[in-house]
């Protein structure tokens, strides 16, 4: 999950970056203004991703280091609504009638792709939110345990 939402997230800024955003289209006159029409979904998917990345980096921290990051992984868990409402709105923005006529090819046909690739980032998404679950159910209670343990003991030192 953790190289999962980086790909995402270097994909995003890629597509909100991309050059073919000053490309006229959804009846905008001026550039600045058929940038805009995917600027905000593209930048809030982005930010999700961004946010989902460093979840995970706590959790793998927590799983390779033994340091016991997982109450912040949980806290920043509040980030899983806000995934489902980044990727529901990149996908209305994708197939609004501007999204249609800006995604055609030879306009901004990259960053449409990545906004009409949400739909498939959401349908994963909520069965990767119970990939911790599936890992602390993987590795046993005895290794949730000794990793509370090792942490209590370094405390105690």
């Amino acid at each position: 999950m953790y190289c999962y939402h980086f790909v995402w997230t270097v994909a995003g800024v890629n597509a909100y970056a991309d050059i073919t955003r000053l490309n006229l289209c959804g009846g905008a006159t001026v550039a600045d203004d058929a940038s805009g029409v995917f600027d905000t979904a593209l930048a809030i998917s982005t930010i999700f991703h961004m946010i989902e990345w460093v979840r995970w980096t706590f959790f793998i921290t927590s799983a390779l280091v033994t340091v016991n990051l997982l109450p912040v992984f949980k806290v920043i868990s509040i980030n899983v609504p806000f995934g489902v409402i980044a990727s529901l709105i990149a996908i209305f923005t994708r197939y609004s009638s501007n999204g249609d006529s800006c995604a055609m090819e030879g306009v901004q046909a990259s960053r449409g792709f990545y906004l009409g690739l949400q739909l498939v980032c959401l349908i994963l998404y909520i069965p990767m939110c119970f990939g911790h679950i599936l890992f602390m159910k993987l590795m046993g209670p005895e290794w949730c345990h000794e990793q509370f343990t090792l942490e209590e003991e370094e405390e105690d030192d």
